[in-house]
């Protein structure tokens, strides 16, 4: 049976927002990369996987007594562990779930980035000794172009900056992986592309091939996967000072709502008070966002004050409740 027609899904629009932004800020290496930027990201992934209950429940699924594993955090179902053949659908959300059911399959995951998602996959990868090929599979992302990045890696390695030579994508840098670990990986497993493929029969035939393929492998020793040690929060106290809004050379922001038009309404003036910009948006973010990209703000702490106040604003428009700027929100007009 054919699966049914699937239309690629890009990266979440967060995942490439926050990686832009970060690229923009996080000063480059001498080489030129933002390695930083992929290592705060990375970090930030791990308090979400943390959140989500990743490594409790990774530890629930292992058998007793054995290591838990997969042992970093992602998208991905675990098939049966003892097979092979490792499947990534990269893009395809809805593929990985049915395609870890395949016979044959040790798990099977999405693939976004290509460099905290070749991360993970890495890892997960080399903890199994037993998994031998890696079959990809799915729509490729049109942004990150991960199968072409996974592809450099087998062909060409890494550079000593740790990035993967002719890769493509976005920030194509495993800085957070040993070189021991990347040629493990390059090493272990076969690669077999069948980009573009979203049928689960020829997926489940395409894994019978792969185990068939790598079925006289010598066999490898586990790997022991060192992952970096957890770092604590610093404490800071909550609160500061916010620059008065007439020091900002740029301007301020009149904020309002249009309930007829189901719209928050931000008005920009300039420093002597003449009307500059408008903008309409039913979410806090594209109005942020737009601010941003006209460069209408020239101090952070005016930039968090205007975060602050279009998120109050949005609550409002989909809650029905008051608002005035400066105002806490309220259900009837004081």
């Amino acid at each position: 049976m054919n699966a049914a027609p699937e239309t690629p899904r890009p990266p979440p629009r967060i995942v490439v927002k926050i990686m832009g932004l970060m690229a923009k800020m996080a000063p480059p290496d001498p080489s030129g990369e933002n390695s930083a930027a992929v290592g705060v990201f990375r970090r930030v992934d791990k308090v979400m996987d943390i959140l989500k209950g990743g490594p409790l429940m990774r530890r629930l699924q292992s058998p007793l007594g054995q290591s838990a594993w997969p042992v970093a955090g992602g998208a991905y179902r675990v098939g049966n562990s003892a097979s092979s053949v490792a499947v990534c659908t990269l893009s395809s959300n809805d593929l990985y779930a049915p395609v870890a059911a395949l016979p044959g399959v040790a798990i099977a995951g999405r693939l976004h980035t290509v460099n905290l998602g070749i991360e993970r996959l890495l890892l997960n990868v080399i903890a199994n000794a037993r998994i031998r090929a890696l079959v990809l599979c799915g729509k490729d992302s049109p942004v990150f172009h991960t199968a072409q990045g996974l592809r450099a890696l087998f062909s060409n390695g890494v550079d000593a900056n740790k990035r993967i030579i002719g890769a493509e994508g976005h920030l194509p840098v495993l800085s957070n992986i040993g070189a021991a670990e990347i040629e493990r990986f390059r090493q272990q497993v076969t690669l077999i592309d069948a980009v573009g493929e979203t049928d689960l029969a020829v997926i489940g035939r395409t894994v019978t091939e792969a185990a068939a393929l790598v079925a006289g492998a010598s066999p490898l020793a586990d790997m022991t996967v060192a992952t970096a040690p957890a770092k604590e929060f610093k404490r800071i106290e909550s609160g500061g000072s916010r620059e008065p809004l007439a020091y900002d050379p740029r301007g301020f922001f009149v904020i309002t709502l249009d309930r007829e038009a189901g719209e928050i309404v931000c008005r920009h003036y300039t420093a002597d008070n003449a009307p500059g910009h408008e903008v309409r948006a039913r979410s806090a973010e594209r109005i942020a966002l737009a601010l941003v990209r006209e460069n209408l703000i020239s101090q952070m702490s005016h930039a968090a004050y205007l975060g602050g106040e279009l998120a109050k604003a949005e609550a409002a428009l989909q809650l029905g409740l008051i608002y005035e700027q400066d105002r806490r929100l309220a259900r009837t007009a004081a």
